[in-house]
């Protein structure tokens, strides 16, 4: 009877063990929803059914407003942007174009939506695991876009600092668009 009351207390404290780290996502989760401006510097691929297209960007990530994208390569794209807002709009030089909504999962949108499902995402699991070298936190997280497409964002975030690592967004099981953060500055 003894080893079985001590088998059961046991149970206890290791389930209260895990509920401890439970508030670890929470709380990364309540930093990027404080996050108001922030400069991303990313390699983003595009997962085609036929094909994979690469990007290096830069993002300067303005909460609620416009977020600024720039092309670094390919280098015949160089110097391509976008402004990413309520509308999307291309841009070259001094030249603007509108491109329509900018309320769905694209090269184009997703570190602002990287960004929004770090802040907003429903989590669904999460875990430590390293990523290359840096130990992270993944976290696991729903979304569903503006324009009503569900995504899962699977964000690997550094444990040292909460700063995204590498990303990866999938619609209907399937990988649509990887990150991998090159450089992450949140910006007062």
């Amino acid at each position: 009877m003894r080893r079985i009351l001590a088998l059961a207390v046991g149970c206890v404290l290791l389930l209260c063990a895990c509920g401890a780290k439970d508030g670890t996502p929470k709380e990364l989760q309540a930093r990027y929803e404080a996050l108001e401006t922030a400069r991303i510097r990313a390699e983003i691929t595009c997962h085609l059914p036929d094909e994979s297209r690469a990007f290096t960007v830069t993002c300067d990530y303005e909460k609620g407003g416009q977020s600024r994208i720039t092309v670094e390569t390919p280098e015949e794209l160089a110097g391509l942007g976008a402004m990413v807002g309520e509308e999307l709009r291309l841009t070259w030089e001094d030249l603007t174009l509108a491109a329509g909504r900018s309320d769905g999962l694209s090269p184009c949108t997703c570190p602002v939506w990287l960004l929004h499902a770090a802040a907003a995402g429903y989590l669904v699991e999460w875990n430590r695991e390293t990523w290359g070298d840096t130990p992270c936190l993944r976290l696991a997280l729903d979304t569903t876009m503006p324009d009503g497409t569900k995504s899962l964002c699977t964000l690997w975030c550094a444990e040292e600092d909460g700063a995204p690592v590498y990303a990866e967004f999938s619609e209907d099981g399937a990988l649509t668009i990887s990150v991998k953060v090159l450089s992450f500055t949140p910006q007062p």
